[in-house]
């Protein structure tokens, strides 16, 4: 039977993205993924090729070789003599009852095609669609994102993976200009649709932010409010959706969440994360401060108070510095990371007397969390 059915699998000898990073706050997990259009772009991709399989052998030593009909290169050195037949020294899977497509990714040496990535191409519409994406390789972007759009809900699973992708890895600021022309109804019943993915319907949910109107704030509203697993996906997306919509509801919405006491930890962390994308993409003296106002609510919740105060310290906000000073090491501050949280915001604001006291006091006490802190921040060398 045929195994390689999921459209991002590495049949081959790997090389896929070290060091990727992903550009969508409100995605994740997709930062080590590359869509086809990232490999082709990649320097070692000499070679673009697409074929299909006709024989497949595999030995018992676990070696094999796959016998392949090019189709069609997308990529090719001008000196490279490519052969309408290949074989390649690995094996990839072969069933003669279905279609055997498969997209080459290969470094040129010496003249051999040095495979590193197959990916497989189960249905002549996904090899259509390889050859749409590879060929939108100039596109940059709101323009790449028009070109992907429309196969976010397509049928074929390899083929909306691919397109989502592309919206997952593109940045903060794209999206936002993005989403003001997309259709607020066509995404809301995405995000109602049980078949779209659960990972999808935060970013669905971010987009409504910029296309929605007022008749959308109850539909925020409610997926915020909901328990339900699919609602709780949308949560990071949803909040900064309505934080953009209406500031006003959006704000007390997650004062509210952060101060009630039977919020999950989920909930509390969802609100961080929608606090640090709000502080991306909002720029308004406004919303500055109501961003320091919620991160001062998560400083108060113990369970909270190091990713808030890592983030004042991103954002070089030093307005609560009296107060972090205080708290630091009383009840509910005594973890180590909490600890080293408060130390990095201290060593990174600018020195004062305050700062200087402070952190003349912790040297007595705990000279070596110091010395480690300021190893991570860079202050001093590491030790050999």
């Amino acid at each position: 039977m045929r195994t390689a059915l999921l459209f991002f699998v590495v049949l081959l000898l790997t090389a896929i993205s070290a060091g990727a990073t992903i550009a969508c706050s409100i995605c994740a997990g997709y930062g080590q993924s590359l869509s086809l259009r990232e490999q082709a772009l990649k320097s070692n991709s000499k070679i673009v090729l697409f074929g299909l399989i006709t024989k497949s052998t595999l030995e018992l030593d676990g070696t094999g070789k796959t016998e392949i009909a090019v189709q069609k290169s997308f990529i090719l050195p001008p000196d490279f003599q490519l052969q309408p037949s290949i074989s390649i020294k690995q094996y990839l899977p072969f069933d003669a009852n279905t279609y055997n497509g498969v997209l080459l990714f290969a470094d040129n040496s010496k003249g051999q095609l040095d495979v590193f990535r197959g990916v497989s191409i189960p249905s002549k519409e996904v090899s259509n669609y390889a050859a749409g994406a590879l060929g939108a390789t100039t596109l940059r972007g709101p323009a790449l994102l028009d070109f992907y759009l429309p196969f976010l809900q397509s049928p074929s699973r390899e083929i909306a993976s691919d397109a989502f992708l592309e919206f997952a890895k593109a940045s903060d600021s794209t999206l936002v200009e993005f989403s003001k022309k997309m259709n607020p109804a066509l995404l809301k019943s995405w995000i109602l649709d049980p078949k779209v993915p659960e990972e999808r319907l935060g970013l669905y949910a971010f987009l409504l932010g910029g296309c929605g109107s007022d008749a959308d704030i109850s539909f925020l509203l409610e997926m915020l409010k909901s328990q339900d697993s699919r609602a709780q996906a949308t949560f990071d997306g949803a909040m900064v959706a309505l934080i953009r919509l209406h500031p006003d509801k959006g704000w007390k919405a997650l004062d509210g969440f952060l101060k009630a006491d039977d919020t999950p930890l989920q909930t509390r962390l969802s609100c961080i994360r929608s606090i640090k994308v709000a502080g991306e993409i909002m720029q308004e003296k406004s919303d500055k401060a109501e961003i320091f106002k919620a991160l001062n609510i998560a400083l108060k919740q113990g369970e909270l108070a190091d990713l808030a105060i890592e983030e004042l310290r991103k954002m070089r906000y030093w307005g609560f510095t009296q107060e972090i000073i205080n708290i630091y090491g009383t009840k509910g501050y005594t973890a180590p990371v909490m600890k080293r949280a408060f130390l990095r915001y201290a060593l990174t604001a600018p020195k004062d007397p305050q700062i200087e006291k402070f952190l003349a006091l912790i040297e007595t006490k705990d000279s070596q969390m110091i010395l480690e802190v300021k190893e991570s921040l860079g202050l001093v060398p590491l030790k050999p």
